[in-house]
């Protein structure tokens, strides 16, 4: 394959790796088309909400180093390279994020790269945490110093809102905190160039509204069978249902894998 025929290609975890439809798993059609992509010489990679620690089970199995995570705030290279970015919320937020925590306890977490912030009593998510990332990865919000996201699954203080250190991003069900100005698209941006790749070279693939950004910017963005209809619409491309080997046909078609 000629140099610039090669293609950085950045996939979303769940949704679009892992598919939810009964019992959490990966298509076995998907892990053939990132075989098959990265025999033929393009660098699959990863672009997550989540952060470092929950992905890396994810990253191993596909034998991906780059990861974009934390929804862009945290960009790293597993294998070598080393950490390529960091952002981080405002101190001042995250000091009055955990002064809440008693107010808002099981209606908020956090996230640093290795660890998950709660005071969750018990919840679906406490055995999904354990299997991506062991019990270590859990801390009480009291702990919290710092974080690259936040989450509040209630509606937050109006003043919250309206700061200017942070992007309050509201979504059906919670409202997601950043670091001013971040997104998936600029941790991607940032990883491209530590890599080499010029922004024609990047092709994104995912399924909710986090991924707008990366596919409405990228060279090619692919949104999958069941992504939300917002994402859709500017995808240049919409495959089939990931359980259904959408990714690998759609890969084919572009004739990549």
């Amino acid at each position: 394959m000629n140099k610039t025929d090669r293609k950085l290609i950045f996939f979303d975890i769940d949704g679009t790796l892992v598919s939810h439809a009964g019992k959490s798993h990966i298509p076995e059609p998907t892990v053939q088309a990132v075989r098959e992509l990265a025999k033929s010489g393009h660098v699959p990679a990863i672009a997550t909400g989540r952060n470092l620690a929950l992905t890396r089970k994810t990253a191993a199995f596909f034998d991906i180093d780059l990861i974009v995570c934390c929804n862009g705030a945290y960009v790293t290279r597993l294998a070598e390279g080393g950490d390529i970015y960091k952002a981080w919320l405002g101190d001042d937020f995250t000091r009055l994020f955990r002064a809440s925590a008693s107010m808002i306890s099981e209606q908020a977490y956090a996230l640093d790269a290795e660890h998950v912030y709660n005071d969750w009593k018990k919840s679906s998510l406490d055995a999904f945490i354990a299997d991506q990332a062991g019990e270590g990865c859990k801390k009480k919000l009291a702990a919290l110093e710092r974080a690259h996201l936040a989450y509040v699954f209630s509606a937050p203080p109006r003043e919250w809102m309206e700061r200017d250190d942070v992007d309050a991003i509201e979504t059906p069900g919670y409202t997601e905190f950043r670091p001013r100005g971040g997104s998936k698209w600029g941790g991607i941006a940032r990883a491209a160039a530590d890599c080499g790749f010029a922004p024609e070279d990047i092709v994104t693939v995912g399924d909710g509204l986090n991924d707008l950004e990366m596919v409405k910017n990228a060279s090619i963005g692919i949104a999958v069978g069941g992504a939300d209809e917002s994402l859709k619409a500017v995808a240049d491309l919409v495959a089939d249902d990931i359980d259904e080997g959408g990714i690998l046909s759609v890969f084919r078609s572009l004739g990549m894998a």
